[in-house]
């Protein structure tokens, strides 16, 4: 079966500008056909899931309490966000678990950055790895469903995060729905799809340094090309050209002023080994 695209697969390809309308046929009346039985709705093995879509209950933000070394945290979004300080600012972390909301925990987070532990971008992912781990075991219903998805890719449906969703192009780097496949490959089902990481390590890197998606097309004279995000390579190469070299051992987060790795972690594991 011929790969389909995320755009293909979700229906969301845009429609070409200046394309004429077909002229209306005039209608004729219908023959009689015997009954036929409804073909059945052909698979694309992509699931774009979320809290308007299929499996709501995937999302970080879906309340399912979590028990994390004894303490339970109101839903993974809260412990997610607790971890950036668990280890050195049980306050803020006590502040996140406390909150009302997901929504809430992860506003008092954000407003906390500049107090996140500082290797927190070299072990985001393998903590969100852990986190639904945790809430996969907890709740044996939740971990049928995701053996369930067999070995379909998942997306995580967003129209803001192009991190850990697929953003509102698809063309996001769907970090959870790739920590959701690894649980799952974990958890007895389907080994992990394949991903390539350049193009999302590209997209993490212009989200880290705050520029908009919209603002990346550098001449701002012409059309996108494509899905890209950019008119050519030209445009492209002159954008990345702005963005600090990779950790050289974990090869996935962008070094950190004059330190030579992305934070505390990688820089002592690298100096363990010299």
């Amino acid at each position: 079966m011929p790969q389909l695209t995320l755009a293909q697969a979700f229906g969301r390809a845009p429609k070409k500008s200046g394309t004429p309308e077909k002229p209306k046929q005039p209608s004729i009346a219908p023959t009689k056909q015997p009954p036929t039985q409804p073909a059945p709705a052909q698979s694309t093995g992509k699931i774009l899931f979320g809290p308007n879509g299929p499996h709501p209950n995937f999302d970080q933000f879906a309340v399912h309490p979590i028990n994390y070394n004894g303490v339970v945290y109101p839903s993974p979004q809260h412990l997610f966000q607790a971890l950036k300080f668990v280890a050195h600012r049980m306050d803020i972390a006590e502040t996140i678990r406390n909150a009302a909301t997901a929504e809430i925990a992860f506003d008092i987070a954000h407003a906390n950055k500049a107090a996140t532990r500082a290797d927190w971008f070299s072990i985001n992912l393998e903590k969100m790895e852990e986190v639904l781990f945790l809430k996969f075991t907890q709740y044996e219903q939740l971990k049928q469903e995701l053996l369930a998805t067999g070995s379909d890719e998942l997306y995580q449906d967003s129209a803001t995060d192009t991190f850990w969703s697929v953003g509102p192009d698809l063309l996001g780097c769907n970090e959870f729905g790739k920590a959701l496949e690894r649980v799952r490959a974990r958890l007895g089902g389907a080994p992990a799809p394949f991903h390539p990481a350049i193009p999302c390590l590209v997209l993490f890197l212009l989200d880290y340094y705050f520029v908009s998606l919209n603002s990346v097309q550098k001449c701002a004279k012409k059309p996108r090309y494509g899905e890209s995000l950019y008119c050519g390579t030209t445009c492209l190469k002159a954008d990345i050209s702005r963005v600090p070299p990779t950790c050289p051992r974990c090869r996935r987060r962008p070094q950190i002023g004059n330190l030579g790795f992305c934070g505390t972690t990688c820089l002592s594991i690298a100096a363990q080994k010299r």
